[in-house]
């Protein structure tokens, strides 16, 4: 999984990232814009602020995420 990027979005207190699930660079991507419940709800760890998140963190939010969901849809670059 790559992460494209990520960033916390004050306006909807929602955590916007833009991934691939290949590791090769492919020319897809992927949206998801988790409110800051589902942040909590999928995170692997004890989260006090968002604004300490790293990109470690959101890969295994990622993984986390779509154990229980399906994926968002494909985008082109």
């Amino acid at each position: 999984m790559i992460i494209r990027e990520y960033y916390l979005n004050d306006e909807e207190s929602a955590l916007y990232i833009e991934f691939s699930t290949e590791q090769d660079g492919d020319e897809f991507y992927r949206i998801l814009n988790l409110t800051r419940s589902e942040v909590e709800y999928y995170t692997p760890t004890i989260l006090e602020d968002l604004e300490d998140i790293d990109e470690d963190f959101v890969i295994e939010l990622v993984q986390e995420y779509l154990k229980s969901n399906e994926a968002p849809e494909e985008q082109l670059l």
